[in-house]
Parts: structure tokens; sequence; C-alpha cells
């Protein structure tokens, strides 16, 4: 696994990812995990499996977690769990949420997209193919977390979020840098003629060249792509968002990957959290 444009990081045998403009950020931490480091038995989840539903047990997923906040230097005790369920709901974490959906149970559900300006309340979204994406505001100290899948996507979570973070803490989408975690992309992501239709007519505003294509008859979308270029026209600078180059599909003996796996896998989680 090589990238042009993250860093992969190793510690204690955790391999992990961070990206270049949240870390010259300063008042951050964040992650992204990988397959790799973690104590899960079953073949298909080896090792980082980071998801409690699924076969693994819970215990396991609780070690994998303990292991991979160690290697990233935070406390899994500061983690707050999104509940997805690929809608646009989003939920403002504050430390009495610490810990929900982690080291215990959370009370609240169908949440894909987190916000705060609280320090040590690690954000925390999932994927194995899904678009995890990172939001950090160093002019006001606030950050976000969301997860887009294609339903995401459609209903303009990433835009929603960094609305959600403008309405709560006076974030303006200029001040905003964004990473897009390692996901699905365009030359692995094909879907039915249907649903490219929907996205072509929903999202005719942006330049599809690069977001949607035909080839041999079959249909791709490009989520990264589709996601940063919504950003971009809210008001997101283009040089202020990173795409990871890392296609889970094509890196699946790294990352999970859904649909390389046909669903047989465990889940990544994208963390981020405010330290400073």
């Amino acid at each position: 696994m090589n990238s042009k444009n993250c860093i992969i990081s190793e510690k204690n045998n955790v391999v992990y990812i961070t990206y270049p403009n949240l870390e010259k950020l300063g008042f951050i931490k964040h992650a992204s995990s990988t397959r790799i480091g973690g104590v899960s038995e079953i073949e298909y989840l080896s090792t980082m499996n980071l998801g409690y539903h699924t076969d693994d047990c819970a215990d396991n997923v609780r070690k994998n977690f303990e292991i991979f906040a160690s290697a990233i230097g935070m406390d899994i005790n500061n983690m707050v769990s999104s509940r997805q369920r690929h809608n646009e709901n989003i939920k403002t974490a504050s430390r009495a949420d610490c810990g929900m959906g982690i080291t215990k149970d959370a009370d609240y559900d169908d949440v894909d997209a987190l916000v705060t300006n609280e320090k040590y309340v690690a954000l925390t979204v999932f994927g194995a193919d899904c678009v995890p994406i990172l939001f950090a505001d160093p002019k006001n100290r606030a950050i976000g977390a969301a997860h887009c899948g294609w339903r995401g996507t459609y209903k303009n979570l990433a835009y929603l979020t960094a609305k959600k973070m403008n309405e709560n803490y006076g974030s303006k989408f200029e001040d905003i840098f964004v990473s897009v975690a390692p996901c699905i992309h365009g030359c692995c992501y094909e879907v039915d003629e249907k649903l490219f239709n929907d996205f072509k007519n929903k999202f005719s505003y942006i330049d599809q060249k690069n977001a949607m294509r035909i080839e041999n008859g079959a249909f791709y979308l490009d989520l990264p792509e589709i996601n940063r270029q919504i950003l971009i026209s809210a008001g997101v600078k283009e040089e202020n968002i990173l795409v990871s180059d890392l296609c889970t599909a094509c890196n699946h003996t790294e990352l999970f990957s859904h649909r390389k796996s046909n669903g047989k896998r465990g889940i990544m989680a994208s963390v981020i959290e405010i330290t400073d």
C-alpha cells in the first residue's frame, strides 16, 4: 500500500493513516485505521476490525479499539461513535458523550455525522468502502466527522456537516479543512444505470467528467470526487481539501472493502479530536 498524498505510519505493529492538510493545523489529532495491528482472529477480519456489529467477538473489538487508540495517541474513553444508518442526521457531541458506542452503549441512534468544539471528544466514523470525511476549522477550533456512503453523498451530508459547524460554531466554509479518508473510488465503484442517472441529474451543477463515467456499458460513480466538488461548490477552498488516493477495493489486502470481499469484511475507523 503506497500513497502519494497520505502519511502511512506504523507503531507497535499498528498501521494507520493521517493527512498532511490536517496534520499541519496543530490543534487536533486524527487518524484512520487499516486492517493491520489488531487481535481479531477470523481470517477475513484480520486483524484490526473495529466493528461491533460483525462476526467478531465484542472483547476483540474492544481490544482493537484500545490498541488503535494507544497507537495514535488517543484515549479510548474519549471516543464518540457515530451510529450509522446512511442518513443525513448530525449529532453535536460533548464530553458527556465520550465512550458512547465504543466503551459503553450509546443512548442515541441513526447518526452519520458528528461535530464538536470541545477538547478531548474524539469523533469517530466508520467505513469499508463508504466515504469517511474529517473536518477541522482552526479559526473557531471546531471539528466534524461524517460517513458518506452513496446515500449520504446523495443527501449532501458532507455539505450539511460543514453547515452544522457554521451554525454551531461560526465556522466559515472557506476556513474549513477537509480530509477524505480511504474509500472506494470511481475505478471500482460500479452502480446500476438508475442510480447513475439519479446522481447525474441531482448533481448537474458539478463537473461530472471525473465524477461519473460510462465505460463498456458499465456505470461508475466516484463518490470522493463528488463529495469534493459538493464542498467546493459550498465554499470550501479547493486547496483545503485532501482526497486520499487510496482506494479500498484496490488496496483490499490492507484496507477493508465491502465490494471486493462480497460483504465478508471488518470495519475501519476514522477519528478526529481537539487536543489544544
